[in-house]
């Protein structure tokens, strides 16, 4: 973070703090002008599309929001924009002065959502383009409000969506595009186009098995029908897929999780050695790597040769802001100018602050700053699991790693996590890799495809992503702390690594080793010259 943007983030969070505490003595006004007994507050928060308490102001301190009989409330909305509530324990008459203070309450609910937008990450904008058939005006109007009143953003509507392309075509601004559609007719005239979008596309269509296979055949993910139609439905869709937008990195940079499917599986080798062959094969590329495991971490003996460190991943999260310099001090190590790692808790019981929603947003703010700097990020997730805090990290990755070994306990293990990732929508995302795929109780590939149920493209990882049991050079690394790619690059499991990285396209060695000649050969053309 530049200086200029963290003065500018200071200057917001002190705005924010100012319009809270007037918000505060507004509302407080309020109850000292209605002769109240008890008044809350409750604030809408779009993301959950519920109601969460604030505060509470009450004559008697005991008579807090749990204990009171209050049933009235005051909604605090301005247009279609909804900013929560007031709850009262008694009818109160209307009047000039008191419907002049409302609208002021609401003027600073407006100004807290625009600065907090700014403060907290919103920077890159959400937009909702809604384009339907004519005939279905109507309900497109519902649907337009309704969005609205969901997501608290300005959704466009429109019956043709041709004057929106050069708009949608930005690579900086992220859009959710719907069409509410009789039948692919208006969908078809654009296919070619719609191809090319990168966006999240939804389609409320009829109840017709024909426009939805059309929907899936040009790449369209998310087909709704009509009938069928709730708009709870369409906004688990949005959110579930919004998380994706918003972290989708701006200039190709990748996020990596890399888990195993039971503890001591190798993800944590797997993982520092990959990190550390990445910023070695590319210098000019900047590689962060993260051990979120949330067992007892040891990646500060291998990557910071330090058996007790006095920070951690905890202290670095909890700075609250990406800054090299600052965080260089809170528990980020540079190894090397263009490798930087995290290491993880030193004690079981700050496993629980890693699984608190309060560190788990704070995280994903520190990982979406940080992918600005980091061309890589490499995260040791540990034991893979479906817990809240492995799951949000799943959501926002590029790339998971799922570790495994060809034994049936692993691949019984593997069936029922790889069964639940499909079902979150998240197959997609992984790539088996196989340890020790040569010990003495594995089992054959054609075996695990069956047991897994998998098609021939995933089968292709099981005999593609497999690393040897290399013992022996392993065994000397773990005993000394040593990393293998630093100190046995020609080891069977560092080639291993190196060929599936090259296989991935994270680098190619052929094309480094063509282009220092082509550099060569234009020294010595023109030496001649």
């Amino acid at each position: 973070m530049q200086l200029s943007e963290y003065q500018e983030k200071l200057k917001l969070s002190y705005e924010n703090n100012f319009i809270n505490e007037s918000i505060y003595e507004l509302v407080e006004l309020f109850y000292d002008l209605t002769n109240l007994n008890t008044i809350s507050y409750y604030k809408y928060e779009y993301e959950y599309n519920d109601y969460f308490h604030k505060f509470d102001i009450s004559s008697n301190s005991s008579n807090n929001a749990t204990n009171s009989k209050r049933n009235f409330k005051i909604i605090l909305k301005d247009k279609k924009t909804i900013y929560g509530y007031l709850l009262i324990n008694q009818r109160i008459k209307s009047n000039p002065v008191l419907k002049k203070l409302l609208n002021k309450i609401k003027k600073y609910l407006k100004k807290e959502k625009d600065v907090q937008k700014k403060l907290f990450g919103n920077e890159i904008p959400f937009n909702i383009y809604l384009f339907h058939d004519e005939d279905l005006e109507l309900l497109a109007q519902n649907l337009k409000s309704g969005l609205e009143g969901l997501f608290n953003v300005d959704v466009t509507r429109d019956i043709s969506i041709e004057k929106y392309f050069d708009i949608l075509r930005v690579k900086d601004t992220k859009h959710i595009i719907i069409f509410l559609v009789n039948d692919e007719k208006m969908i078809s005239k654009i296919e070619e186009k719609i191809k090319v979008l990168n966006e999240l596309i939804i389609v409320i269509g009829p109840n017709s098995h024909h426009t939805s296979m059309y929907c899936g055949k040009i790449g369209i993910e998310d087909y709704i029908s009509i009938n069928e139609f709730r708009a709870e439905n369409l906004k688990s869709i949005i959110l579930n897929k919004k998380n994706t937008l918003f972290n989708k990195n701006k200039s190709g940079n990748k996020i990596i999780a890399v888990g195993g499917i039971s503890g001591g599986i190798g993800s944590t080798t797997i993982s520092m050695n990959i990190a550390d062959l990445i910023s070695n094969n590319l210098p000019d590329k900047n590689v962060l790597y993260i051990d979120l495991s949330t067992t007892k971490a040891v990646s500060n003996l291998f990557l910071e040769n330090n058996p007790l460190p006095q920070k951690s991943i905890i202290d670095l999260i909890n700075s609250n802001e990406f800054n090299i310099e600052n965080n260089l001090e809170n528990g980020l190590i540079k190894k090397r100018e263009n490798f930087y790692c995290i290491t993880g808790i030193q004690k079981h019981i700050d496993k629980e602050f890693l699984e608190k929603d309060v560190f788990i947003e704070k995280l994903l703010d520190y990982i979406s700053s940080s992918s600005n700097y980091f061309n890589f990020i490499i995260i040791d997730t540990g034991a893979a699991n479906a817990s809240n805090l492995k799951s949000t990290i799943y959501d926002i990755v590029n790339e998971f790693w799922l570790i495994t070994e060809m034994t049936l306990p692993h691949i019984s293990k593997l069936k029922t996590f790889y069964s639940l990732m499909k079902r979150a929508g998240l197959k997609d995302k992984i790539s088996f890799i196989v340890n020790r795929y040569d010990s003495k109780n594995a089992i054959s590939v054609t075996d695990v495809t069956s047991i897994l149920n998998i098609n021939s493209e995933d089968k292709i990882q099981f005999e593609s992503f497999k690393i040897p049991n290399d013992y022996n050079v392993l065994g000397k690394c773990w005993n000394y702390c040593e990393l293998a790619s630093k100190n046995y690059p020609d080891s069977l499991f560092i080639r291993k690594l190196d060929s599936i990285l090259q296989e991935k396209n994270f680098y190619k060695k052929e094309q480094k080793k063509e282009s220092k000649k082509s550099l060569f050969s234009s020294f010595f053309s023109k030496d001649k010259n």
